[in-house]
C-alpha cells in the first residue's frame, strides 16, 4: 500500500513539475494559433493563392498580345552566289469578340477564387470545432482529476472509519476489504485520467502544429445564447461555406455553358504589324499592315452540341446537389440545436442530482458514524454520489461541445 502511494506521489510531482514549463492558453489563444499554424489551413490558403494566380491568367485575355521579332536569312542555288536578308517586325493582335467565351472564362476564374475562399472557411470551421472539442476534453479531464482526488480523500476517510469500527468489533473483514478495493480502483482511475490528460493535450498541440509544446489551459466561462431554430436554419443557409461554395459552383457551370455556346458564334479580332526588311542591315525598307478578322465556325463534328448538352445536364445536377446540401444543413442544425437544448437541461438536472446525492451521502455517513446504518448502505450512497459527480462533469463537457457544434452548424465564425 505504501508503494502505491509513493508511486502516486511521484507521478503527481512529475506532472506538476512538467506543467511548470507548459504554455498557458485560453480557448481564444488556441483558436488564433490554429488559424496561424494548422497545416490543413496553410494548405487551404495555398489553394486560394493558386486560384488567384489562375484568375490573373484568365484576365490576360482582355489585353492585346504584342510581339517583337528580328531575323536574318541566307541562301543560294549551290553556286558561289549567296544572298542574305534581314527582317524586323512588331505585331499586335486583340480579340474583340469571341461569343462571350472570354468573359465567361474570366468569371469562372473569379468564381473559383471565391470557391477556394469558402473551402478555406469550411476547413477552418472543421479545424476550429476540433480545437474546441480538444480544449473542452482537456478541461473535462482536468475536472475529472480534481473530482477523483476528492473521491480518494473521501474513500480514505471511509476506510479509516471502517477500520476503526472493525477494531472494536462493529465491522467485518469483507467490508474492510471492499473499502480497500474501492480505494484501489480510485487510484487506478486517477492514473488513467492522467494518461488521458496527456493524450488530450497532445491532440490539441498537434492541431496547433506545436507538437513539442506541453499545453496548459485556462478556461474563461462564456455565456452562449442561440436564437430559435428557424432563425438558426436561416442563418446557416446564408452563412455556411458549403452552401456558398456550391452556389459558386453553379455559377461556374453557367459560365461553362456560355463558353460551350460561344462556339456557335463568330469571333472578331483586329491585328496590325510594322516591319523592316532588306538585303542590307542598314538599308531596310519599312512596311506595315492592319486588318480585321472575322471567323465563323460551320461544322466541328457535333462537338459543340455535345458540350452544350453536357453543360446543361451539369447545371441541372448542380441544382439537385444544392437542394440536397440545404436539406443536410437543415438536418445538421436541427440535430445540433436539439443536442444543445438537451445538454442545457441535462446540466440543470445533473446539478440538482448532485446536490441531492451529496446531502444523502452526508446524512448516511453521519448515521454510519452513529451506528444507525450499515456499511452497505453507506457504500451505496457514496457510489451514487460518485456517479452524480461524474455525471455533472460529463454534462458540462457535453453542453460546451454541443454549443461549439451548433456554432459550426450555423456557419458562425469564431
Amino acid at each position: 500500500m505504501k508503494i502505491k502511494y509513493s508511486l502516486l506521489y511521484v507521478s503527481i510531482l512529475f506532472v506538476l513539475c512538467y506543467q511548470c514549463f507548459a504554455d498557458t492558453l485560453t480557448l481564444d489563444d488556441c483558436i488564433l494559433l490554429a488559424k496561424e499554424n494548422n497545416l490543413e489551413l496553410i494548405q487551404a490558403k495555398m489553394n486560394i493563392d493558386n486560384a488567384r494566380a489562375v484568375r490573373s491568367e484568365a484576365n490576360s485575355s482582355y489585353y492585346p498580345s504584342l510581339g517583337l521579332s528580328s531575323g536574318y536569312r541566307t541562301g543560294g542555288d549551290f553556286s558561289d552566289d549567296v544572298s542574305g536578308s534581314y527582317s524586323s517586325g512588331l505585331s499586335a493582335q486583340y480579340t474583340l469578340y469571341k461569343g462571350g467565351s472570354i468573359r465567361a472564362g474570366s468569371k469562372i476564374a473569379k468564381t473559383r477564387v471565391r470557391i477556394a475562399e469558402e473551402n478555406y472557411r469550411q476547413k477552418e470551421a472543421e479545424v476550429l470545432l476540433s480545437v474546441n472539442q480538444a480544449f473542452y476534453k482537456i478541461l473535462q479531464t482536468q475536472e475529472q482529476i480534481t473530482l477523483i482526488d476528492n473521491i480518494l480523500k473521501r474513500r480514505n476517510e471511509n476506510l479509516t472509519l471502517i477500520k476503526l469500527n472493525y477494531s472494536v468489533g462493529r465491522e467485518n473483514q469483507p467490508n474492510v476489504a471492499q473499502a480497500e478495493a474501492s480505494l484501489n480502483q480510485t487510484e487506478y482511475d486517477y492514473m488513467r485520467a492522467e494518461q488521458n490528460l496527456a493524450l488530450a493535450k497532445l491532440g490539441l498541440s498537434l492541431l496547433l502544429n506545436r507538437p513539442e509544446s506541453n499545453i496548459d489551459i485556462m478556461y474563461v466561462e462564456k455565456t452562449v445564447q442561440f436564437l430559435l431554430l428557424d432563425s438558426l436554419i436561416k442563418t446557416a443557409k446564408n452563412q455556411r461555406p458549403e452552401i456558398i461554395s456550391e452556389k459558386s459552383n453553379r455559377e461556374v457551370v453557367e459560365a461553362q455553358l456560355i463558353q460551350a455556346k460561344s462556339n456557335y458564334l463568330p469571333a472578331l479580332s483586329v491585328s496590325s504589324s510594322y516591319g523592316l526588311g532588306g538585303d542590307d542591315f542598314l538599308k531596310q525598307s519599312a512596311s506595315w499592315s492592319a486588318g480585321v478578322n472575322l471567323s465563323m465556325p460551320l461544322f466541328n463534328g457535333f462537338s459543340t452540341s455535345a458540350k452544350v448538352k453536357q453543360a446543361t445536364i451539369a447545371l441541372k445536377q448542380e441544382d439537385l446537389i444544392l437542394k440536397n446540401l440545404e436539406n443536410n444543413v437543415i438536418e445538421e442544425v436541427s440535430q445540433a440545436h436539439s443536442d444543445w437544448v438537451l445538454g442545457t437541461k441535462n446540466l440543470e438536472v445533473s446539478s440538482k442530482t448532485l446536490e441531492a446525492t451529496r446531502d444523502a451521502y452526508q446524512l448516511s455517513k453521519l448515521q454510519y458514524e452513529q451506528g444507525r446504518t450499515s456499511y452497505f448502505f453507506l457504500q451505496q450512497k457514496e457510489s451514487e454520489l460518485t456517479q452524480a459527480e461524474n455525471g455533472y462533469v460529463n454534462a458540462l463537457f457535453n453542453l460546451r461541445a454541443s454549443g461549439a457544434a451548433l456554432e459550426k452548424a450555423i456557419g458562425r465564425s469564431n
